[in-house]
Formats: structure tokens, C-alpha cells, sequence
């Protein structure tokens, strides 16, 4: 496994975060390829080549392990959804140029209950998925609440509705810390479907909880890995349990450490943290 994190230009550009990366013992890059992203913009890179890209990489022990965008692919508005769609599309032809096995997005979601999502997403995915297959790359869905895959009862559901192997998971334990869903039990279930790891960890405020209850606000927040109530030991386990051996990327959402300095001390902290429990 290789150790590397999330980025969105809070580094600097691509050349200035490479060499960070490298320079503190990163192995690897999550890269947000959002719509004119200044680290790596899937158009540019579809129009002008990935030549640069590579120069950069040259002799650097870094890999870009992940283009990551996440929007709603299943917007209301169809100008939006037909736009996001499109993108995530230009990431997946972009992440072939680039020799990136994986790209990360949001299934997304509709207004109503989870079958008219479901009807919705029966409508929608197919061709973003057929288009993955077609220049084979892998599409991982990271499980956060800001779309309707956040949680593993649904992950069947939409699994029986697209069996594609080329469809998995950006696996985020975090998410379901503070759902009270058995993240290694998760792992177990759908480890041939995970891709891709997000680390990040979920630190739930018990004084706080005791006092609003689960529907309140305030009583669990992302942490740095190590700093919250995750096993990272056992959940690095269960994943090479389950034959998992790509990338374990830091998703630094730490309130604590704030600023490009605390964006910088936190990756260094949750690399610290994994690093023990790697061969």
C-alpha cells in the first residue's frame, strides 16, 4: 500500500505539490479535477496531452492514484446534470492519457425517497459507466451523505442495478462513524468493491451527544487519522484481508488544523499515524 492524500491546489500548483508530497514521504495523489482545477484540468489535458504531467512525475517516487470530482450527477436541473456528467466523463479519458487507473466522483441525488433515487440513478449511470468500461478505468464512489451511496444497504441496492466491476467504491470510513455502521463489517462485505481509500477519521463528542441526541448538531467532527475513534490498525487490516493493496489518501477536513500550515502539519500527523500499521 502507498500513502498518499487529496489535493486541490492548496499546495500550490502541481509542480510546488509533487515535490512537497515527495519531500515528506508521499507516495501518492488524489488530484481534484474539478472544472479548470489548477493542478490537473481533464479538458486541458484531453486537448493538449499529458506530457507535462509525466515531466513532473519524472523521477519523483509519487503516483497519481486518483482524479477526484464530486458533483450531483443526478442534478434536478438537466443542463447541470448533463454538465456534470459530461466532465466526469472527460476525467475518465483524461485518467487514461494520464495512466490513472481510478476516478472518484458522487453517484448524487434527487429530491424524495431513496426508489425515486434509485429510478433516477437506473436512468442516469448506465452510460457513465459504459464509457468507464469502454476505456477501462474503474469508477470509485466516495460513500459521504452529500449523495444517496452513503451507506452499504444502499451500495447493494445500486450494485443489482449495475453489476459492472468497473463501478466500486472510494471507501470513507468516516461517513459512517457518526451513521453507527460497522465500517470493518463494511470492508468485509465489499471489499472486492473498494478502489480506492479515503482516510479520515470521525471523532464523536459523546458529552456533546448526551446533551442534543443524534438529531442534533455539533456532536462529531472529522478529525486527522489517528485523532478520532477509527481503528485505523484493524481497518488496514480487513482491507488486506480483502486483497485491497492501492492507496490509503489522507482527506484532511480537520477543523483543527486550518491554513496551508495546519493543511501541511495534519497530513503529517496522519501520515505518521499509518504508517506504523504498513508492512
Amino acid at each position: 500500500m502507498r500513502i498518499g492524500f487529496l489535493v486541490g491546489g492548496q499546495l500550490g500548483n502541481l509542480k510546488e505539490t509533487v515535490e512537497w508530497a515527495s519531500a515528506n514521504g508521499f507516495k501518492a495523489l488524489e488530484i481534484n479535477a474539478r472544472p479548470g482545477s489548477p493542478l490537473i484540468d481533464p479538458e486541458k489535458i484531453l486537448k493538449r496531452g499529458a506530457g507535462e504531467v509525466k515531466e513532473i512525475l519524472k523521477g519523483k517516487d509519487v503516483i497519481i492514484s486518483c482524479l477526484t470530482w464530486c458533483p450531483n450527477n443526478m442534478d434536478p436541473n438537466l443542463k447541470v446534470r448533463r454538465r456534470n456528467n459530461e466532465h466526469v466523463k472527460k476525467m475518465i479519458e483524461a485518467a487514461v492519457e494520464l495512466n490513472v487507473p481510478v476516478v472518484s466522483t458522487w453517484i448524487g441525488r434527487v429530491p424524495g425517497s431513496l426508489d425515486k433515487n434509485m429510478e433516477v440513478y437506473a436512468e442516469v449511470w448506465p452510460s457513465i459507466v459504459e464509457h468507464a468500461e469502454k476505456h477501462d478505468v474503474k469508477i470509485a464512489i466516495e460513500n459521504c451523505m452529500g449523495n444517496i451511496a452513503h451507506s452499504p444497504y444502499i451500495w447493494e441496492r445500486m450494485f443489482k442495478i449495475i453489476p459492472s466491476k468497473n463501478l466500486g467504491l472510494n471507501f470513507d470510513p468516516s461517513h459512517l462513524v457518526f451513521q453507527f455502521i460497522d465500517y470493518l463489517e463494511a470492508v468485509r462485505r465489499f471489499g472486492s468493491r473498494i478502489y480506492h481509500t479515503h482516510c479520515k477519521d470521525t471523532e464523536v463528542l459523546w458529552w456533546r451527544l448526551s446533551w442534543v441526541g443524534y438529531t442534533g448538531e455539533g456532536w462529531w467532527r472529522f478529525r486527522i487519522p489517528g485523532l478520532g475513534d477509527i481503528d485505523w490498525k484493524r481497518f488496514i487490516s480487513a482491507l488486506q484481508d480483502q486483497g485491497y493493496d492501492y492507496v490509503l489518501s489522507i482527506e484532511h477536513e480537520d477543523p483543527v488544523y486550518h491554513g496551508v500550515e495546519g493543511f501541511r502539519e495534519g497530513l503529517i500527523i496522519g501520515l505518521r499515524h499509518l504508517s506504523q500499521f504498513l508492512p
